[in-house]
């Protein structure tokens, strides 16, 4: 599968995935409908229809234990030896009424869209970019919501202007405020798309990205894949927890196998559980998480899975 295929099928793939979070939001979103989703359940969902799609350049972390410092609950890293960029994503779930109730968690300070649009400045890569996906369907988000964009993403810095600086008004929880100008996740990688039809190679594409910071005043998640669209450049070192991530060998896109496998899982309390270590050389497209037989739902845990697309 060359580099462009990658991209456009995994774009199906989300596509696909957007259609039946639509599905399943308006269903237990509808009067008297007794079924409960939630952002989590839609978030692993959407995990899984992307399992196939996280490679030695592609990779999906998912951020629960973290989340309070990130403010995202996963992240895409996308990039080859030193150079990398990065998407984190904050997800919410439209209610019966219509609205992102927990949009401005915790809703008496909002820190977690604060972390989300100003982290840690060496807590990221020189090229990043904070995105909200909005879990929705009619009847109730008060929009059009074709069911292509079920999985609707937005510009985070969009979504507080929007909101407004914590504490805000709890009118601005609506769908009808968010979803404009909204576009279906999928989407998000249009940018990429298009370059690698053109003839530019992956490497080629992050290369040119990767030193140089995405303007704080974007307006488009589009502007993430434009090169001319720069807040000059930046040399920081990739950030630690980064390394960790894509440390590998051999990572040639076209010739790299499943290399590593690794799940550090964390109990309620906080404690770590022992981990049984990495997986190796293990043939693409036949990896699921490992459970271990203690592990219950009351734990989080963070994951980075390396596979071929």
């Amino acid at each position: 599968m060359t580099e462009l295929e990658f991209f456009q099928t995994m774009q199906r793939a989300m596509d696909t995935q957007a259609e039946e979070i639509w599905d399943m939001v308006h269903h237990s979103r509808t009067e008297g409908y007794r079924l409960r989703l939630g952002e989590v359940t839609a978030t692993e969902l959407n995990f899984f229809r992307l399992r196939d799609f996280w490679t030695k350049r592609v990779y999906v972390v998912t951020n629960e234990p973290d989340e309070t410092v990130t403010g995202a609950d996963w992240e895409w890293l996308i990039g080859h030896g030193d150079s990398w960029i990065q998407i984190r994503v904050q997800a919410k779930i439209m209610n019966r009424s219509g609205r992102f109730a927990e949009l401005g968690h915790p809703h008496s300070t909002g820190q977690q869209m604060e972390r989300l649009v100003n982290p840690n400045i060496e807590d990221v890569t020189c090229r990043w970019m904070p995105l909200y996906v909005f879990y929705t369907a009619e009847p109730g988000a008060g929009t059009v919501v074709p069911r292509k964009a079920g999985c609707s993403a937005q510009l985070a810095s969009k979504v507080r202007t929007t909101y407004g600086k914590p504490p805000a008004n709890r009118a601005r929880l609506t769908s009808a405020a968010h979803l404009p100008e909204s576009i279906p996740w999928s989407s998000v990688f249009d940018g990429l798309v298009t370059q690698l039809q053109s003839g530019r190679s992956l490497a080629e594409i992050i290369e040119k990205l990767a030193l140089r910071p995405m303007p704080a005043d974007a307006a488009y998640i589009g502007d993430f894949w434009d090169m001319s669209k720069t807040a000059g450049t930046c040399d920081r070192a990739l950030p630690t927890y980064v390394r960790e991530i894509v440390r590998r060998e051999n990572d040639e896109f076209d010739e790299a196998p499943l290399t590593r496998l690794e799940v550090t899982a964390t109990t309620s309390h906080g404690s770590e559980r022992p981990d049984k270590g990495p997986f190796t050389n293990v043939a693409p497209r036949q990896v699921d998480t490992p459970r271990r037989p203690s592990e219950d739902d009351s734990g989080s845990a963070q994951s980075s899975v390396v596979t071929r697309g």
